[in-house]
Parts: structure tokens; C-alpha cells; sequence
């Protein structure tokens, strides 16, 4: 049966079941999680005690090496953010870029080389951000936590697990109407402070289940709502050059000639980043019992999370100052080969081109992402086994849009200043007081001469079918024999359309006007007192009146050479899709006797991929298909050393497939800052071999001491590369481009120690070291001849670092619980990562740590008060850069999110 097919009947199958079985709700959320093993024992999940207990018994009795995670109540999951519960779990860290969880990084590797699934299926994602590219990772702002009844994280592979994670493989469970007392009602509601904000926001999440009288059918509903004001102060580079490479800026008509001078980043920015967030989620589970050997489950869920989003960026340009360090004009100092010090400011001799101020103000109303997965799910138990299937589909949509804005100062206007300081090169940073008379009360020191209205969509779609049975045998110690089949089709795409001017000037006659024509009399405030950032404070332009301003332009006419403007450009080079087609077979024995127990099995995985889009050069529609098949064996095996103690080993050869947008023959551009990403459709998927061997002891029914070593030999992993390069006659300084790294190691150990007394006491740590070794692999190197034209490539020894990987990460936690109350304290430290390799040397991000805090109080039997803190230290997150020629550290962007401050009450009956 061909894909298509698959595809249509998927579809049929379920907007049957839908329209036959129509209810309106979402789950929030439960207590524990749905326990398939006949081995583990049942828990009713209440208190953070129980939870332990749980999440301990779920690892104990496991065939492969996993952690669990289940929530504490209905409703009640451990933080508010799912990404956040993980970095609990040994080997996991997150990135927080807007201050709440969003990737995962598994045992080092990145969060688009693990896999998430929900009840053990893929989940269409998008972004709600026009930067982020498209990415296979999940993006775990999408989901309230209330949605979640608990989850595992399979750290060793298995045959009936989808392929995909280097690292591992996160599955999310939902509730089931069955598992729940008839007419169960929850109910909750919070308010949310942010202290960087300053605003209470509020959230709700309800859930309501119900079964017949003979349990043969039931249904649970709930939903969740959730408000949430974000504000992020940023101290911004825009990447290094110097001091011996000249660079080209893509304003002007001539080289500068400037970063011999010294190191210095091409400009310093003075960010505020605002968000009105409002999340919005459905669940359904429809439960159907008919007999004994028959259960179906319909589930349909749904989340949106509303993104409008305003972001104001104050720059100063010292890369194009530079060039007059040590005139009378531009004094400065500069030691070591890096710029320490320089002042800036428009005089009589600057050119046109090299205009060193400029307001970025960008309003991005109406973005948005969401999620939805219809999932019809079976099992039919016979004499000799269960037949169990699968069939549904899920999309992940985003919209974008980027209403941008920028004004430009005259390079000759003395009253443009701003002081650029960079002690040692370890926290550079821009200062506009001298430029701050104006700044508060522009007329024409500022131009609006750049502005575009784009919109920009994403979809990620997968439909899927997949059966399997599980065979009960009497051979030897083999206990059952799982075998079965899976098909999916997914396809991720992106298209963007823009409204832009030509032939506008950015400053003067020609531009769309001087600063006082826009500004309303508003200002922005940026305390920068998390960051090396200058306090500033400067005028707010309105967002209606330069949209105004767009479109009163009359429209181009072929030949135009005055200002006009191209309305709704479809823009070829950012546009892609990406249309894939996999197929997989497998086979898995359980076996079990006095002692050991295990699986080994079998995933045979068929590829067919196909990257559709444009060549950047003409826009003419090009393509490209690929092909692999990939044996992934794996086998599991726990051995009780004694009754209370277990040995496990674990070996698998994994495949990861490459990101979409990494895949795509796009671009996605921001020339305003001389930044972008581009695809590389020749990429290789991942393949690892990897291992683990561990050993756990439990020495109480929820206490535990476990070390765990784990090994991957990994091959044709991708890390980014900075490049400058010119697209479309626009000069990007730095291009981020996808490679292939060859091959490489990942070695490490996890420990883990939990332990819980009968007074109530309870704590765990755990610690992971990761050691990356550097891949060296086989790069093409230009040749040219004298007059500077390529006349051929020669191959050069290139190392490259792994990147996201900490070295070292631990968690510290701390709770008491009686009948009445528990608090709980938790620490939580990664150390800094290699991010990207930039021409002036590596990219990493500095360490992180975090603590948070929360209480609950047991007002009565159906009612618990709670608070919760988050990022107590009050964290920001700082990227840097090593400098190649001699390991220096040169700063760069630092980003204050604020503390979480949460109150509220949970009602269940």
C-alpha cells in the first residue's frame, strides 16, 4: 500500500471517529502514568513522597535504562514548564533563552538530535520566533504542563521505539478516562508574577472525567489556560571580526579596512524584548471497552500559544568607527589586538557608508504556534498475544510576523555619539549618555530609512500508521516476541511573503522621514542592571504611524527609480519543503528468568527524502532526493545482582536525520544585522553505535544509588558554521551554514543518589560528566590565483567541537512533606557549551544555574493552596566567543528574563 493511500485513509479513519464520538476538553493532566508491564506495581500518586516512589518503581522494573517523571496530583505536574521537570533528570539540560524551558540536550546532545513523543508518536511543532529555523526538536513552550500525566525518558534504544534520538527519546503520556474514578472534577487556578515585567498574569486549568456503571466507555475533558508577560533585557553583539581580517560592510561601496585595528564587535545593541503570551490547550480521550480482549482510545489534542511580540534594539556600530581610531574626532585605546575603548561620533570627514548608529524597532503582532494530534489507538488481546495498532496524524503550524522598522543616523551629525567599552574583551558594552539629549527628544537626528512588512508560515505535518503484535512464546527464557510495521509520511514547509520600499534612502531626502514625524512622545526604559549594558532610555516611535507611512508609497513600475513599493514579494530564497517517506520494520524478544530480564531486537528503516525550493541566484524552483536505509539492532539486558540491586547493559546503532531547515536550498536572512542561516541539502543523517553499563541500588522503596557509564561512537554529526559571504549582492558577516563534522566520541558517567525518610525528609542529587572529543575531518579550502579568482580546492585537515555539550551538570533537591504541607529546594548547574564556529574563533554559552522553590499547604481534603519561585538567583544566560590565535575570551551577549513568582489553589472532587 503506497503513502498516499495511507494518508487518506489516516484521514477518513479519524474525522470519523471524531465526528462519531464529538466532546469538547483537554487533559491536564494526572498522576501517574499508564504502566504496561504486569510487573509494576500500582501507585496512586499523592504527594511529592509518592511521586518518588513512582518514579523509582517506574526506572526499577523497566527493561531498558529509563527515568521517569509523574505528576504529583491531578494537575500537578512538578514545575510549570515540562522541559524544566526534565533538567531534574540526570544526563538532561535545557535551553532557557526566554526564561523558560524550550530544547532538551540529552547526555550532550543537542535538542533536534533527541526525539518527543506523545503516547509513543511523533507531534507536529512549529515556532512562533521568525529567527528560529525549522528543527525537529520538540518546542516545550507549546505545552502546559497540565497536559501531562507523566513521562519516561528512554536513554538506551529499542527496537519498538521510533528511530531518530542521539540522545534519547522523551515520551509523554496523557491521562485515560479508565484510570480516573468516575465523575472526577480538577480545577485549578494561579496568578503568575514576573519581576522583570512587573505584571500578575493569570492561569486556569480544569478536568473532567466520567465512566459508565460496567467501565466499558468513558471520556475525560480538560483545558488550560494560561497568560504570561515576558521581558528580556539584552545586551547584544553582532559577532567579532579583527584584527587581521579585513571585512567588507553591507552599506558600502568599499572595504573598510578597519579590524586590523583590533578586535571589535560590528555593533553593540541595548535590547528590550517584550511578550504578551496566551496559551490555550484542548484534550480529549474517548475510552472504549466493548469486551475484555477489546480497548480503543480516541484522543485529540490541541494547544495554541498566541506570541505577539515587540522587540526595540539601540545600536551602536563600532566596527564602522574603528577605522578613525586615535583621531581627535574617535579617541580610543585598543591592547592585545582587541579594542578596549572608543568613542564615537559623526564628523565632517565620515562617509555616507559608514553610518555608526541605528534603531531597530520590530513589532511582530499576530505570531502565533500551535499543535494538534487526532490519534485512534487499539488493542486486541487473543490467546496467544495482543494485536495492537495506531493510526493518526498530527500538524505543527506557526506564524510569524516581522514588522520592521529602522532609523539611521547621518554619519556627519556630531550630535550621533555613544562611548563603546571593552575591558580586557570580556564584557563589552555601548553607552548613549552623551547621545541621550536627543535620544529623548529626537527631531532629525534619526532617519527612518529601512522598513519591511513581512509574514512569514511554517508547517510540520506527519501522518502515520502502525501495527504490531506482541506473541507470547514458551522458548527457553524468551517470554514474547514483538514484530510489527510502521509508515509515515511528513512534510515540513516554509513560506514568506514581504512588503518592502525600493529606493529608499536611509537618511535625509529619500527616506520616509526624520524621527519627530514618528515619535507620540513615548519612551523605553532599559535598566541593563543584570548586564554589562549602560542604563538608557529613548523615544518609542508609533507603530501606526510608519505603517502609515509604508503604504501611502505609491506602488514600483517596471524601471521605477524613486521611491515606491513592492507589496506581498514571495520571497524564493526563504521558502522551502522538505517531503519525507519512512518506512520501518521491526522485530523485539522479551525474555525474562530467575534474575535477568531484557529485550533484543531488530529496526530495519527505509528513507526517502526530497528538498524542494529555489536557487538563490535565478529563483528558478530546484531539487533534491536522497535516499538510506539504516539495520539498527539494540539489546537491553538487566541482571539482579540481588534483590535489591540491579546491573544493566545496554548496546544500539541509532540514526538521527538532519533538522528541515538544514536540509532546505533557503536562507533566512537578517540584513539589518549582517546575520543569517542558510540549509545545506547535502548533509548526512547521524548514525552512533553507542553503550551503557550501569549499576542501581535500591535501599528503600524510594531510595536509590545508580551510576551509569554511557558511550557513542558518533559519525557525520552536524555542527554550525560562521561564515561571511554575499548573497544576492547583500553581505552577510555572519552566515550560520550547517557541515558535517566526521566523526567523533561521547563518553560519560552519570550518578545518582535519592533518598526519603519516614519523618518526611527527602533529597537527591545527581551529577553528569560528558567528554567530548574534537572531530577532524576533510574540508575543501578555495585556491585562487593572483588576481584573486577561484581556480580550484584543495583539501585541508579541519577540528571541529560537538556542540550544546556541558561538561559537567548536576541537580540538588531538597523537600519535606507531612499531611499538611511540603516544600521543596532545588539547584540546578550546566557549565558552559560550545555553540558555533565563528571566524574569529568558537562560540559557546557561558554556565548556568538556577534555583527554584515551591511550598504547598493542604487547606482541606479538596483543596491545596501553592507557591512557587523560579530562578531565584535571578540567572542570566551570556554567549562569548575564544578567540583562535590565542584562546582569549571576548564577551558578548548577556540576557536578564527576571524571576517567576506564582500563587494559587487547586480544587479536586
Amino acid at each position: 500500500m503506497n503513502t498516499s493511500k495511507i494518508n487518506k485513509i489516516t484521514q477518513g479513519i479519524l474525522l470519523s471517529c471524531v465526528i462519531g464520538s464529538t466532546t469538547v476538553g483537554i487533559s491536564t493532566a494526572a498522576n501517574a502514568q499508564e504502566v504496561s508491564s504486569d510487573n509494576i506495581e500500582k501507585i496512586e500518586i499523592r504527594g511529592l513522597r509518592a511521586s518518588s516512589k513512582a518514579n523509582l518503581n517506574e526506572k526499577r522494573f523497566a527493561n531498558a535504562i529509563v527515568d521517569a517523571i509523574t505528576a504529583e496530583d491531578i494537575g500537578q505536574f512538578p514545575d510549570k514548564n515540562v522541559a524544566e521537570s526534565l533538567s531534574r533528570i540526570p544526563g538532561i539540560t535545557i535551553d532557557r533563552t526566554f526564561g523558560e524551558g524550550q530544547g532538551v540536550t540529552i547526555r550532550g546532545v543537542q535538542p533536534d538530535q533527541n526525539l518527543t513523543l506523545v503516547n509513543g508518536q511523533a507531534v507536529g511543532t512549529a515556532n512562533w520566533f521568525v529567527l528560529s529555523d525549522a528543527t525537529r526538536n520538540f518546542n516545550f513552550e507549546i505545552l502546559a504542563s497540565e497536559m501531562v500525566a507523566g513521562l519516561e525518558v528512554y536513554k538506551s534504544a529499542q527496537a519498538d521505539i521510533d528511530e531518530g534520538a542521539l540522545g534519547g527519546t522523551v515520551i509523554l503520556r496523557t491521562r485515560k478516562p479508565m484510570d480516573l474514578d468516575s465523575n472526577t472534577i480538577q480545577f485549578s487556578t494561579e496568578a503568575q508574577y514576573n519581576d522583570e515585567s512587573g505584571n500578575t498574569d493569570p492561569s486556569f486549568s480544569g478536568l473532567y472525567s466520567w465512566k459508565n456503571e460496567d467501565e466499558t466507555f468513558g471520556i475525560l475533558a480538560s483545558a488550560s489556560y494560561q497568560q504570561r508577560s515576558v521581558v528580556r533585557e539584552t545586551n547584544e553583539d553582532f559577532g567579532w571580526f579583527g584584527p587581521t581580517i579585513p571585512r567588507i560592510d553591507p552599506l558600502i561601496e568599499a572595504p573598510q579596512g578597519a579590524s586590523e585595528k583590533g578586535a571589535i564587535p560590528w555593533g553593540m545593541g541595548s535590547a528590550l524584548f517584550e511578550q504578551d503570551r496566551e496559551r490555550i490547550g484542548y484534550d480529549i480521550n474517548a475510552q472504549w471497552r466493548p469486551t475484555d480482549n477489546l480497548d480503543m482510545n480516541l484522543h485529540y489534542l490541541s494547544s495554541t500559544m498566541k506570541a505577539d511580540n515587540y522587540n526595540s534594539n539601540l545600536i551602536g556600530i563600532g566596527f564602522r568607527g574603528v577605522a578613525f581610531l586615535g583621531t581627535d574626532t574617535n579617541p580610543g585605546t585598543s591592547q592585545n589586538g582587541v579594542i578596549e575603548s572608543l568613542q564615537v561620533s559623526g564628523v565632517d570627514n565620515r562617509p555616507g557608508w559608514a553610518r555608526h548608529m541605528a534603531y531597530d524597532n520590530i513589532f511582530r503582532e499576530g505570531s502565533e504556534m500551535s499543535t494538534q494530534i487526532l490519534d485512534f489507538e487499539g488493542n486486541y488481546t487473543m490467546n496467544s498475544g495482543t494485536l495492537h495498532w495506531q493510526i493518526g496524524t498530527t500538524t505543527g503550524e506557526g506564524d510569524n510576523r516581522d514588522f520592521f522598522t529602522e532609523f539611521w543616523v547621518d554619519a556627519t551629525d556630531p550630535d550621533a555619539k555613544f562611548d563603546f567599552y571593552n575591558p580586557g574583551g570580556t564584557a563589552p558594552s555601548i553607552d548613549f549618555t552623551t547621545a541621550s539629549p536627543w535620544l529623548t527628544n529626537p527631531t532629525d537626528q534619526m532617519w527612518l530609512g529601512g522598513i519591511f512588512d513581512q509574514a512569514n508560515t511554517t508547517k510540520d505535518k506527519e501522518n502515520y500508521a502502525q501495527v504490531d503484535y506482541t506473541h507470547e512464546v514458551e522458548m527457553g527464557i524468551i517470554t514474547d516476541i514483538k514484530t510489527g510495521f510502521k509508515l509515515r509520511d511528513r512534510s515540513f514547509t516554509q513560506g514568506r511573503v514581504r512588503t518592502d520600499l525600493a529606493n529608499l534612502a536611509p537618511v535625509g531626502e529619500g527616506s520616509l522621514g526624520p524621527a519627530s514625524d514618528f515619535w507620540t512622545g513615548d519612551l523605553i526604559n532599559v535598566d541593563h542592571s543584570n548586564t554589562a549594558g549602560f542604563s538608557a532610555s529613548y523615544f518609542l516611535p508609533s507603530r501606526d504611524l510608519m505603517h502609515e507611512a509604508l503604504y501611502a508609497v505609491p506602488e514600483c513600475t517596471t524601471g521605477a527609480t524613486t521611491l515606491c513599493r513592492n507589496s506581498d514579494v514571495f520571497l524564493t530564497a526563504s521558502s522551502f519543503e522538505i517531503e519525507e517517506t519512512i518506512n520501518a520494520i521491526y522485530a523485539m524478544a522479551n525474555f525474562s528468568s530467575d534474575g535477568i530480564r531484557g529485550n533484543i531486537g531488530m529496526r530495519y528503516v527505509e528513507t526517502d527524502s526530497t528538498s524542494n525550493g529555489y536557487d538563490l541566484v535565478s529563483g528558478q524552483a530546484i531539487s533534491s532526493s536522497s535516499e538510506y536505509n539504516e539495520w539498527l539492532p539494540s539489546v537491553n539486558l538487566a541482571y539482579d545482582l540481588d534483590q535489591d540491586t540491579i546491573l544493566r547493559f545496554a548496546a544500539s546503532r541509532v540514526l538521527t536525520r538532519p533538522a528541515p531547515f538544514q536540509l532546505a536550498p533557503a536562507v533566512n536572512l537578517t540584513p539589518e544585522t549582517s546575520s543569517g542561516s542558510a540549509g545545506n541539502p547535502n548533509l548526512n543523517p547521524l548514525t552512533a553505535n553507542q553503550f551503557e553499563f550501569g549499576v542501581e541500588h535500591y535501599f528503600d522503596e524510594a531510595s536509590l544509588v545508580a551510576v551509569t557509564l554511557f558511550k557513542k561512537d558518533v559519525n557525520d554529526f552536524i555542527f554550525t558554521k560562521t561564515v561571511a559571504k554575499e548573497i544576492n549582492g547583500q553581505q552577510i558577516n555572519q552566515l550560520r551554514t550547517p557541515e558535517n563534522g566526521g566523526s567523533t566520541t561521547i563518553d560519560g558517567v552519570e550518578f545518582q543518589v535519592q533518598h526519603v525518610i519516614d519523618y518526611g525528609f527527602g533529597g537527591y542529587f545527581n551529577y553528569t560528566y560528558t567528554d567530548v572529543g574534537d572531530a577532524t575531518f576533510d574540508e575543501a579550502v578555495p585556491v585562487t590565483d593572483a588576481d584573486g579568482n577561484i581556480t580550484g580546492a584543495t583539501l585541508s585537515e579541519s577540528t571541529v567541537r560537538f556542540p550544546n555539550t556541558s561538561k559537567n551538570s548536576y541537580n540538588f533537591g531538597v523537600f519535606y512533606e507531612n499531611d499538611l504541607y511540603s516544600a521543596r529546594l532545588n539547584y540546578n548547574y550546566r557549565s558552559e557549551y560550545f555553540i558555533a564556529a565563528a571566524e574569529i574563533g568558537d562560540q559557546f554559552r557561558d554556565e548556568q544555574a538556577q534555583m527554584d522553590a515551591q511550598f504547598s499547604y493542604v487547606l482541606t481534603d479538596n483543596i491545596t493552596l501553592k507557591f512557587e519561585a523560579l530562578n531565584l538567583t535571578n540567572e542570566i544566560w551570556e554567549n562569548y566567543y575564544e578567540r583562535n590565535t590565542d584562546a582569549q575570551r571576548l564577551g558578548g551577549t548577556q540576557s536578564s528574563n527576571g524571576r517567576r513568582l506564582f500563587v494559587g489553589a487547586n480544587f479536586r472532587f
